[in-house]
């Protein structure tokens, strides 16, 4: 997902001066290409986090749209302030880009672990928060937002995640991207969790249950025709790599509640009872109570 979004990103900035990438110090041969082919469109701005921030507040006000990349907790929570204040408030054309969403280094401790960005992003004013589940969307995602002007919080998984679509998808925005479709409920997921949405479908299908899966890329703007079609009768899972509070599970909740739409909806996503834990991402999943055994309960 992340190199996905790099060739995408150096593809449009070629096309596109008015495009910058500002790192803090992330991104060892990542970036070489773009840094060596678009020098002028490159900044390292060191282990710096608030400043990077700020800065790329301040060039967007010339008229580019700034990428700002880092580690998931660096680029939003050391610099949420810059963000709120320079970036939100001042409505700049920044996007925020964080790898490592989730549990993805889940051994170097919660420190590194992005379990509650969702939440704080999408508290912001004017903030889209936009999050791929593989390469496949990561690429036509970057392409788009590469174009839009609101600040935009783009959530990356790491590198190496497995592809869930076969091929690049049409988006539009706002709008879901369905993986498959069943007729016995809905597990909707945000982000590279949604292996875990497949690998529970494929134990249902051995059950004789057929359940759609449908990955949510646009969590600021959810797919309002599309969730006043669904059937409230059967079992609907919201399921995300994020603490319980204030994520995916919250922002479906305040949308059925906007829509009069009455429905059970089991929320699966990480307890964040035991914090201080380490380990790999699928130790870390399971651990937190994000299993594809607590999916298929739900619809037995």
């Amino acid at each position: 997902m992340r190199n996905s979004f790099v060739d995408a990103l150096y593809e449009e900035a070629k096309r596109d001066e008015n495009i910058i990438l500002i790192t803090g110090d992330l991104g060892y041969q990542l970036f070489d290409k773009f840094a060596d082919n678009l020098p002028k469109q490159f900044i390292n701005a060191g282990l710096t986090e608030q400043s990077m921030m700020s800065m790329a507040a301040g060039i967007a006000s010339t008229g580019k749209r700034v990428f700002v990349y880092s580690i998931a907790n660096f680029s939003t929570l050391r610099c949420l302030e810059q963000i709120r204040n320079d970036v939100c408030y001042m409505n700049k054309s920044v996007v925020i880009v964080s790898v490592g969403s989730g549990f993805a280094y889940g051994t170097l401790g919660y420190s590194h672990h992005a379990t509650e960005d969702i939440a704080i992003m999408r508290s912001l004013p004017n903030m889209e928060v936009v999050s791929p589940c593989d390469k496949f969307e990561a690429d036509v995602l970057t392409r788009m937002i590469s174009h839009t002007q609101r600040p935009t919080y783009l959530r990356l998984g790491k590198a190496g995640e497995p592809d869930l679509h076969s091929n690049y998808p049409t988006m539009v925005f706002g709008k879901f991207a369905e993986l498959t479709s069943g007729s016995d409920g809905y597990i909707f997921f945000t982000g590279s969790i949604g292996l875990v949405a497949l690998d529970a479908k494929r134990e249902l299908e051995n059950l004789g249950k057929s359940v759609s899966i449908i990955s949510v890329p646009f969590i600021s703007q959810l797919d309002e025709e599309y969730l006043q079609k669904i059937s409230t009768s059967k079992p609907i899972v919201v399921l995300e790599e994020h603490g319980k509070r204030g994520g995916l599970g919250s922002a479906f909740l305040e949308k059925f509640n906007e829509l009069g739409i009455r429905a059970d909806i089991t929320h699966i996503a990480a307890s964040q009872e035991e914090i201080s834990l380490t380990g790999s991402q699928d130790y870390l999943r399971e651990m937190n109570g994000i299993s594809t055994k607590n999916i298929v309960a739900v619809f037995r």
